[in-house]
Formats: structure tokens, C-alpha cells, sequence
């Protein structure tokens, strides 16, 4: 069976603090049981060839972001796949992740309970907008702090920022100190700028 380990994200472009973890991939081309899938994400050959056809969002991040650790067959597969199609789904993936920071904003305002839940949400709806538009405009952008990398640029207090971060470490892996109720409430008034600054990067990507 041909196997080609890799790690990506963050430790790939240098973006480490201690909240950061390793990202792993494994490419298989058949069943992989030796192959822990609580430590790799696994996907089959014909997957990853899928998504690269497709220009998918993931694809960008690996063709990016990614370094090979491992190889049964001496090849890079991933390089060897060459530069993925051309991202085309923003219309449909902005809708999503601003129906993901209305619902998670509403939550918010509307209960005490959750709150970090509802700002980890909160800063996936962000990161994951401007992403996606960096992708659109054919200037990926896969950092955490995308929102102020892309043009427009996110108008937001960082320090609130750093809190819906912190905020999704603390929610994905039990990293980090528990938000206090001033930070909260102090984030939950600096988000009120997203929805016209995810407004104006659908226009842009439109226009």
C-alpha cells in the first residue's frame, strides 16, 4: 500500500505559539488500520485528487501549507498533484459562515451559557470568510489572523480578537484560561462590526 505522511497548518508557516498543535495528513491508497485517525487525518488517493480538481478550500491549504514526512514509495504525492483547480464556491461558503455568526451572535446575546462555544464559533465565521475570499481573489490566505491580511481588511479591536482565539483553542482543545465575563462582554461589542465588513467582502468578490 502506498502511504505519504504530512504535517500542515501552522507549524508548516511558522505560526507557533502554545496553543499550537501539529496538523498531520495521511494519503493512502487503500484501508490504513495501522494508522491512528485520532493523531491523522486520513484520506484516500482519490479523495485528495477530488479536491484538488475542485479547487477545494482544504486542497489550497495542502498545496500551501504542507511538508512531507513520510513516503512508502519515494514519491510527494501532493506536489506531484501540481497547483489545485480554481477555487469557485465563495457565494455558497459565505453564506454559510455568515448564517454561522449570526446564529453563534445571537446565542451569545441571548444566554450566559456557552459563551465560549459561541465565540469559538464566532472566530470560525471570521477566519474562515476571509479565507475564503483571500481564495476567491486568488490570494490565499491561510493564517488565523486572515481577517486584517485580506483586503478589506476586518476593522476590530485585536486584543477582542485574541479573545475569540483564545476562545477557540479553549473550546477545540482545553487550551488556555477561561474567558472572564469583561472579556466576553467586551468581545461581543467588537464583533458588532463583522456582519457590514463580511457584507462589503461579498460585494467585492461580486464586483
Amino acid at each position: 500500500m502506498s502511504t505519504h505522511l504530512y504535517a500542515f497548518g501552522s507549524v508548516c508557516r511558522g505560526e507557533i505559539d502554545r496553543g499550537s498543535d501539529v496538523d498531520l495528513l495521511a494519503c493512502v491508497d487503500g484501508p490504513a488500520p495501522h494508522i491512528d485517525p485520532e493523531k491523522y487525518s486520513i484520506y484516500r488517493h482519490d479523495r485528495v485528487r477530488a479536491l484538488w480538481n475542485e479547487g477545494n478550500p482544504f486542497a489550497w491549504h495542502l498545496h500551501l501549507e504542507s511538508k512531507l514526512l513520510f513516503s512508502s514509495d519515494g514519491e510527494d504525492f501532493l506536489t506531484e498533484l501540481g497547483r489545485p483547480g480554481r477555487y469557485r464556491h465563495f457565494g455558497s461558503d459565505a453564506r454559510k459562515f455568515r448564517t454561522l455568526f449570526d446564529q453563534s451572535y445571537a446565542a451569545l446575546n441571548e444566554s450566559v451559557r456557552c459563551t465560549t462555544f459561541h465565540l469559538s464559533c464566532i472566530f470560525l465565521a471570521i477566519r474562515n470568510s476571509a479565507t475564503c475570499y483571500s481564495l476567491a481573489q486568488e490570494r490565499p490566505v491561510f493564517s488565523r489572523n486572515s481577517p486584517f491580511l485580506v483586503e478589506p481588511a476586518l476593522i476590530m479591536d485585536e486584543a477582542a480578537f485574541a479573545i475569540l482565539t483564545r476562545a477557540r483553542l479553549l473550546s477545540t482543545r482545553g487550551f488556555g484560561e477561561n474567558l472572564s465575563a469583561e472579556e466576553v462582554a467586551r468581545t461581543q461589542k467588537a464583533v458588532e462590526t463583522v456582519p457590514s465588513w463580511m457584507d462589503l467582502l461579498w460585494s467585492q468578490a461580486a464586483s
